[in-house]
């Protein structure tokens, strides 16, 4: 079966974009889509070491969420204005990989293609509460959960991912004995420009879990929140992270649509940052 072939698949599989197809930012980042396919990788990123991973499994198509040459639309530019970005062509050239971008299209998905995969991985939809079919509202939090009983303790959830991920550590601020029992969804929290403090407290949730978060307005919400002792706390994986998950999940659906007549493995992006664990 031709790269192509299965390229065509994906993108056929997923809601058309309308409008919004003429400036996607998904396609082919790099590579031959004409040759035959010997196996298919899906990551977050293509990191060098996804990459490396993906060619050891015996694939040639790499399906990632993120840009590929640091360039938030890959423009062919982005390939070669810097000297990490040339060597990562010819790292791609060497092993003939052909890598193809998956972000709009996943997203356009009624539920979302990463967060119902995210929180399949989790084993947490049945606690969903949000109309995943419904216009969103910008006054909510996209994905809302609510937990049974006196709720999860943050440290054991925290733990949860970080299992399931394999990341070094888990930031949080806030009161770290916080029974999860409401928790929300947010994606860039930059700044509180989108009132993420305001759905915080008009959806009373306990636990937040941003895309990532600059460190002043929210975090400094959630860290006197905690030095007041109230039960709530924010959760800050990173944004790779946060939605790693939905790319694992899409070895699912991708095996389908090749009839599983190729291997298709998930590449982990693992953690980005290392800690030092102790100070001399």
């Amino acid at each position: 079966m031709k790269i192509q072939e299965i390229i065509d698949k994906i993108y056929a599989f997923h809601p058309s974009l309308g409008e919004r197809e003429e400036t996607t930012i998904d396609g082919l980042k790099i590579g031959n889509p004409d040759q035959e396919c010997t196996g298919i990788a899906t990551g977050i990123f293509a990191s060098v070491e996804v990459i490396e991973e993906a060619h050891a499994a015996g694939a040639n198509l790499l399906v990632v969420h993120e840009p590929v040459f640091y360039d938030h639309f890959d423009k062919d530019e982005a390939k070669v204005h810097n000297e990490i970005a040339k060597k990562k062509v010819e790292l791609c050239e060497k092993y003939g990989m052909v890598i193809i971008r998956d972000h709009d299209h996943i997203h356009a998905h009624r539920p979302d293609g990463i967060y119902y995969g995210v929180m399949t991985e989790l084993g947490i939809q049945a606690y969903l509460k949000t109309d995943l079919k419904a216009p969103r509202d910008p006054e909510k939090f996209g994905f809302y959960f609510e937990f049974p009983g006196e709720g999860i303790p943050v440290k054991e959830f925290a733990a949860l991912w970080q299992k399931k991920l394999g990341l070094n550590n888990i930031r949080l601020i806030g009161n770290m004995e916080t029974k999860v029992r409401r928790m929300g969804w947010g994606a860039h929290c930059l700044t509180n420009s989108q009132g993420e403090i305001k759905k915080v407290e008009a959806m009373d949730v306990d636990l937040y879990i941003p895309g990532e978060c600059i460190d002043w307005e929210v975090a400094e919400y959630f860290k006197d929140a905690g030095g007041f002792g109230m039960n709530k706390v924010m959760m800050l994986i990173g944004h790779f992270n946060k939605e790693e998950l939905g790319m694992k999940h899409a070895v699912t659906w991708i095996s389908r649509l090749v009839d599983y007549q190729l291997p298709v493995t998930y590449c982990s992006n693992h953690d980005m940052y290392h800690y030092l664990q102790e100070i001399e």
